[in-house]
């Protein structure tokens, strides 16, 4: 819980030191609504897009409504500036909320490892120690997929691809949907979407003692 509770401070920092745009506000997906018990896509996505890079509809179907908020960003480095692996993001970051929900009801964030180490060590760690209901194959970066109701979630992903840690997680239980599935769908479309480098350019994260 404090490496979740660290990682949402330093989110929070960085995108008012960056002066980022913030999206606040009600959605009604204007696409066809999914069937609730489909699969959601697990490449990049057609339709509206939030903050910046998330399907909206998407988001509808995994929070089983429509009634949501907002609230997030993708940032881009401020001019000419790149990342090591030649990529121009800085990060990216939404929140979803429901009147069900208490507080945040779905996330998913990209950062840089190194940003926060104790967070980006979650994932060899959490692999050594098994016991996880989903493992992404190694061709598609290190990183899981599981339940986390000790926390409050229905279902967290991590997955480090290159120099970058996507994550995701669902908080309430949706009947009708399984939220692991969902949440490795939600990193996976990010992952497409965003087509960050997968060079490796900054130190790997090592497992916790």
């Amino acid at each position: 819980m404090m490496r979740i509770m660290e990682f949402s401070r330093t989110w929070r920092a960085m995108v008012a030191l960056a002066a980022a745009s913030v999206v606040l506000a009600g959605c009604s997906p204007d696409s066809s609504e999914a069937k609730q018990g489909d699969p959601l896509p697990t490449a990049s996505v057609t339709g509206k897009l939030v903050c910046g890079f998330v399907s909206e509809e998407s988001i509808a179907t995994a929070l089983g409504t429509k009634d949501f908020s907002l609230q997030g960003a993708k940032q881009d480095l401020h001019g000419s500036a790149k990342n090591k692996d030649g990529s121009k993001l800085n990060q990216a970051g939404c929140s979803a909320y429901t009147k069900d929900a208490s507080g945040k009801a779905l996330d998913v964030s990209v950062q840089q490892i190194g940003i926060v180490p104790r967070w980006d060590s979650t994932v060899p760690t959490r692999l050594a120690q098994g016991g996880l209901d989903f493992v992404f194959p190694k061709e598609e970066g290190e990183g899981f997929a599981t339940t986390d109701a000790a926390n409050g979630n229905a279902a967290i992903s991590h997955l480090i691809v290159g120099d970058w840690h996507f994550f995701a997680s669902i908080h309430p239980t949706v009947k009708g949907r399984n939220a692991v599935q969902d949440a490795v769908a939600l990193t996976r479309q990010t992952v497409t979407q965003l087509g960050l480098p997968r060079t490796e350019t900054l130190p790997r994260p090592s497992a916790s003692p």
